[in-house]
Order: C-alpha cells, then structure tokens, then sequence
C-alpha cells in the first residue's frame, strides 16, 4: 500500500494549521473549558469540513482531466503559500468563545472557521490528485487532531517555543514547493 497520500496530507496540513488562525482559537477555547470537551468539538468539526473536502475532491476527480486537476492544484497550492507568507496573523488572539457547551462552542467556531479554508481546500486538491480520500482524510484528520492537542496542551507558551514568523516562513515555503511540484507533474 503507498502511504504517499496520507504522508504528504499529513505533513502538509500539519505544517499549514501550526500556528493558524483554527488553533489559535482551539487555544482560546481550551483556556475557558473544559479540554477535552474542545478536543472532541474540534474533531468533530475537522471531521465534518475535512470530509466535505475529500468528498469534493473525490467528485472533481470524476469529471476533470487528470492534467487540468494537476495545473489547479499546482495554483492553488503556490497561491495558499503566497498568502501565508503575506498573512499578518498573529500569537495574540482575543477572540471570545461563544457562551454556552463547551462541545457546541468548539464545534461551531472551528467547522465555520474551516469552512473553505486552505485545509479544506488541500484536501480537495489532494484528493483530486491522489485519488485516494480515505488516506487524505485521514493524514488530514490526524494532523489536525495532531496540532489541536498541541494547541490545547501548549496553549499560548506555543509562540514562545516556535516564533509564529518561522511557521509561516516554513508552511508558505511547503505550500509553494508543492504547488510547484504539481505543476511540474511529480
């Protein structure tokens, strides 16, 4: 069995979700609740989003040329390393969680702030490419099951660790390398 798709998935969605936006708000989340409520709401959520994604992912393989799927994604992904790269995001994060259950909180601000966002969108791509959803859905998955316990066991001393800046730097160099790669047909 080629684990290519779950490796690539895996370390591609790790690299892009550290120090993202999403665990920024995991870590909002685990500092007001209960953490393993916000862990099984934060899975449930990338559960959800990320197999939408594979989903259509697995339809545009259907109904696209290999080729054009490949030039798309090759954009797509040099596109998300250009944004990154230009993204002004920082350690510091004063959004407050919704009042109310723990589970319901974490669920609906994570599946609405996934929604469409270069997670999803990776695994789309990568599914389109790979032709193989459920080894995307997985490497995804456990990447983002991966960085959400290390947002919520780490919380804010995280940044202190691993300035935010190198992060980027080396998740937007990821993303261009792959974009660059899929256009380049390997």
């Amino acid at each position: 069995m080629d684990l290519t798709p779950l490796l690539t998935t895996f370390s591609l969605i790790a690299l892009a979700e550290f120090g993202d936006k999403t665990q920024l708000a995991v870590i909002a989340l685990s500092t007001r609740y209960d953490r393993r409520k916000v862990f099984t709401g934060v899975i449930l959520a990338f559960a959800l989003v990320t197999g939408l994604g594979v989903l259509v992912g697995d339809v545009i393989y259907r109904f696209i040329p290999q080729d054009v799927i490949r030039i798309l994604a090759g954009l797509l992904f040099v596109a998300f390393g250009v944004i990154m790269l230009l993204s002004k995001e920082s350690c510091e994060t004063e959004d407050a969680a919704p009042i109310g259950n723990p589970l319901l909180s974490a669920f609906s601000m994570i599946a609405l702030a996934e929604m469409g966002d270069k997670t999803q969108l990776s695994a789309v791509t990568l599914v389109a490419k790979y032709e193989s959803p459920y080894l995307v859905f997985t490497g995804a998955l456990l990447a983002l099951g991966l960085i959400s316990l290390v947002g919520i066991f780490l919380g804010k001393k995280l940044c202190e660790i691993v300035p935010l800046s190198k992060i980027k730097l080396g998740a937007g160099a990821l993303f261009i390398l792959f974009g660059i790669m899929f256009l380049a047909g390997y």
